[in-house]
């Protein structure tokens, strides 16, 4: 079996190459560097765009499953209004992929989604229930690359499964995560002692090893789920077991939540200095907790590394 994996050269992509390669498959990743990063045993093709049609037709070719994991992500700073650029990218893109994939014979595409797709906070936990409302035009984008897939593959000879993960985190984590770790890594004390929220990540370990039961799913597939792997934690949770991995005490200050908001909307008028905007603020103070039992159910699967396990090897790794 030969498995193309798009966006091997990020975060998540190299994370599931190295491991469909440790279980003695076939990998071919794309990447958009000149110089893809060191995975011994991959099959490396450089794709800088994804809408050239010979070029996707000859990364498609002779695999299996598709794993899709190339996109534009959503940054921080003031980022609306980029909606066009969203929708070339995650949107038609995949659709252009989703259509190759079918007709070059693929079996299964396998799309990595966003729980931004649903929402960005909720006080009810989320789940394949929950009406779509993106609220972001990052998440407006990943639910319309979702329902592109499903236009493209139905009724097709190519099966498809689309999962929502929540924020990954693990050594070497990018984004807001990394940022978070700075911090605590610096010491400043933090304005988030007043908050009360509850939001779902997953360790990186164990998204791939999600992804990796997906791929290789003997049964025919064509579902939406989410994923949770039981890292549920609130804000001030999640930054004291960080802390206590990385043998750094920190300060908790109790800031109410309203004035928190108030100084990201002021922000995003800023064009988010350092990374404060709204939307960096409600990931501190929302909630957005997700149940993955339908995943579970479906797939016999448990994530093989527990939560307090993930925490102290994700705050060792600094």
């Amino acid at each position: 079996m030969k498995l193309l994996v798009t966006g091997a050269s990020g975060f998540v992509g190299a994370a599931l190459a190295r491991r469909l390669l440790r279980d003695g498959l076939a990998v071919r990743g794309t990447h958009r560097r000149e110089s893809p990063p060191s995975i011994p045993g991959i099959e490396w093709l450089r794709l800088p765009r994804l809408d050239q049609p010979q070029a996707l037709r000859e990364a498609v070719s002779g695999c299996d499953v598709l794993v899709h994991l190339a996109a534009l992500a959503h940054q921080t700073g003031h980022v609306e209004g980029r909606w066009q650029e969203f929708q070339h990218v995650n949107v038609e893109l995949t659709r252009v992929l989703a259509r190759t994939a079918r007709e070059s014979g693929v079996r299964r595409f396998v799309f990595v989604s966003s729980v931004a797709a649903v929402c960005s906070q909720s006080d009810a936990v989320v789940d394949e229930r929950t009406s779509p409302r993106p609220d972001s035009d990052y998440g407006r984008s990943k639910l319309a690359a979702e329902q592109a897939i499903q236009q493209e593959l139905q009724g097709s000879g190519c099966d498809w499964c689309i999962v929502r993960p929540p924020l990954v985190y693990g050594p070497g984590n990018p984004g807001n995560m990394a940022r978070l770790m700075r911090v605590i890594e610096r010491g400043w004390p933090l304005p988030v002692g007043a908050i009360h929220n509850r939001r779902s990540f997953i360790y990186i370990d164990n998204l791939v090893d999600a992804l990796s039961r997906v791929a290789l799913h003997p049964a025919p597939i064509a579902s939406v789920y989410f994923l949770n792997d039981g890292s549920d934690f609130s804000t001030p949770e999640l930054i004291r077991a960080l802390a206590d991995s990385m043998h750094k005490r920190i300060r908790l200050v109790a800031v109410p939540v309203g004035l928190l908001r108030l100084l990201g909307r002021v922000g995003d008028l800023l064009g988010g200095p350092g990374g404060l905007d709204s939307y960096s603020v409600e990931r501190l103070v929302g909630s957005m907790a997700v149940s993955g039992a339908s995943f579970s159910r479906d797939f016999q699967w448990r994530p093989p590394v527990g939560r307090d396990a993930a925490i102290g090897i994700t705050g060792g790794s600094v």
